[in-house]
């Protein structure tokens, strides 16, 4: 597990940043399955890792500075602010609730390398699981592996493919998003600071 400042913190948020921004990423996965606007999508994902990437908890910037603190985050509009907002609030989001309803898991689980529809069907059924988060989940701590159809090269395959969608490599004990580990970090790493897109960091864990 990669320790974060906000792991060492005292006082840590009761939302993370880690878990908002694998809200966003499933978000943007589920609104590609159903096919909406490509810029929406990508909108989501490059907000998912604006988020990640940031070293500062997004609850202490709303609770500091509001969500104008959360628009002056790169990539972060109103829309994805307000979105945020309701995450750390309500911890839930009424969008991802209706996506998740809008389609089986099912469909979602065949988008994933290596999974077809009957396979998609059999590991919903057997290990109750709906989201891609839950299914990454379960290709590490082996479940997955008791599901008949999946060897080996199949679940590293689930995982590659789950790891490629949170923009991150697929090592042993990922976390469900990238996260920078270094707390010496210069300003290019964090979007709280003006500067180019944040560089992508080699994660250790």
């Amino acid at each position: 597990m990669i320790r974060t400042n906000q792991s060492r913190s005292n006082h840590a948020p009761v939302v993370t940043n880690e878990e908002i921004a694998q809200t966003l990423v499933e978000i943007s996965d589920l609104l590609e399955r159903q096919g909406a606007n490509p810029y929406r999508i990508r909108a989501y994902r490059q907000g998912a890792e604006t988020v990640a990437y940031c070293q500062t908890p997004l609850q202490a910037i709303l609770a500091e500075r509001g969500i104008g603190g959360l628009m002056a985050l790169r990539g972060i509009g109103d829309s994805l602010a307000a979105a945020i907002q309701k995450i750390i609030h309500a911890k839930r989001l009424p969008l991802l609730d209706r996506l998740r309803g809008g389609g089986a898991p099912e469909r979602l689980f065949s988008t994933v390398a290596d999974i077809g529809p009957k396979l998609a069907t059999r590991i919903h059924e057997q290990l109750g699981i709906r989201t891609l988060t839950q299914l990454e989940a379960a290709a590490w701590d082996g479940r997955l592996a008791r599901v008949p159809g999946m060897g080996e090269k199949r679940i590293r395959a689930v995982r590659e493919s789950i790891a490629g969608r949170f923009r991150r490599s697929a090592n042993p004990t990922p976390p469900p998003v990238p996260l920078p580990t270094n707390p010496t970090a210069n300003h290019a790493d964090d979007p709280t600071k003006p500067g180019d897109t944040p560089r992508r960091q080699e994660l250790l864990w």
